[in-house]
């Protein structure tokens, strides 16, 4: 929640949906867009504390439809469901070297705003 709350104040304050067949709906528009048509604006690991195999990412991502900015979360690892593992493969992320360990806040030369 913590995550989530950080990148509500950094403006992605929508709740944006993993959906079957590598789709995301939107939290506004509720359009679905196809996650190859997406872009990752930020993101960051999260595992869970008591459960290191709870791993999740929380990605900010802006509708291709509307434009409003929203936070994804999305399971990977163990507890992963097919529909996110299916998201997952195709998603973009940008070249960066280790993106899970992104900062929601960081402007790309790895350091924080």
């Amino acid at each position: 929640m913590e995550v989530l709350g950080r990148f509500a104040e950094e403006g992605w304050a929508a709740n944006h949906v993993v959906r079957p067949d590598a789709e995301m709906k939107c939290g506004h528009c509720a359009r679905q867009t196809p996650v190859d048509r997406l872009d990752v604006d930020a993101l960051h690991r999260v595992e869970g504390a008591s459960d290191p195999d709870d791993m999740q990412l929380v990605v900010g991502m802006t509708c291709p439809h509307c434009s409003t900015r929203g936070a994804l979360v999305i399971a990977f690892g163990p507890s992963a469901s097919d529909t996110d593992a299916e998201f997952l493969v195709d998603l973009d992320l940008d070249g960066r070297a280790d993106p899970v360990a992104a900062d929601p806040r960081d402007d790309g030369d790895g350091t924080a705003e």
